[in-house]
């Protein structure tokens, strides 16, 4: 883990304690109040506090669109502390003057992505080298599958995440991010690493395959 040098984003952080003031002396900045770069710099400096801070502020939002993107509560529960033990001990890599948010959402997502892959090719092995019959099923990414329990799923609701969830894993990730999270064009772009042109293609593209996969239904 490298040292961060920034003197300004590094400046003395001291948090939930009470510090009595002299007259001239400055006052002192919470973790709470400071940018998460800031609070990056801070964890290459071996602050605990920093780490605990921005676990914090990222948890509960890595989850939800961890949960978006995989469809499984436990598996995005799993995933989310994975990218925050991959964060803390690739932390040294982040660069000075780069935007965390942009950063930690491509590990996410692309964790994410790989836990897809992972999940469609166990489901492609023949029944007797995985489980049982019944948790065989393979799965046509262009289409909503016809063995859905419609019983269980009667809602627009879930009518919708059953659509989203054929889309490609590059178009739903953004249809995530933009439509449910809503994370703004510009962002997504730094996220994927690709143009804001591209962004707004696959956008369009997406909507039109979820209003044909729906149309049926709603």
């Amino acid at each position: 883990m490298e040292f961060c040098l920034d003197k300004k984003l590094c400046s003395p952080v001291i948090e939930e304690k009470t510090v009595e003031k002299k007259e001239d002396q400055r006052p002192v900045e919470r973790l709470s109040d400071i940018s998460d770069e800031a609070v990056v710099c801070q964890i290459k400096n071996g602050s605990e506090a920093a780490f605990a801070e921005l676990t914090k502020r990222y948890m509960k939002k890595s989850y939800s669109f961890a949960f978006r993107i995989v469809g499984d509560m436990e598996a995005a529960r799993d995933l989310t502390q994975d990218v925050f033990v991959k964060i803390y001990s690739t932390i040294g890599g982040f660069k000075e003057g780069a935007k965390f948010f942009s950063w930690y959402y491509r590990i996410l997502l692309n964790h994410c992505i790989n836990y897809k892959r992972r999940k469609k090719l166990v489901s492609m092995l023949p029944f007797t080298d995985v489980f049982t019959r019944e948790d065989y099923r393979e799965k046509d990414e262009n289409v909503i599958p016809d063995d859905v329990n419609h019983e269980e799923k009667k809602d627009t609701a879930e009518y919708v995440r059953t659509a989203i969830d054929s889309l490609s894993p590059k178009h739903k990730a953004v249809i995530v991010m933009f439509d449910i999270e809503g994370i703004p064009q510009e962002q997504i772009a730094e996220i994927l690493e690709v143009s804001v042109g591209t962004v707004r293609s696959r956008i369009h593209y997406a909507r039109k395959q979820l209003k044909s996969l729906l149309k049926k239904h709603i």
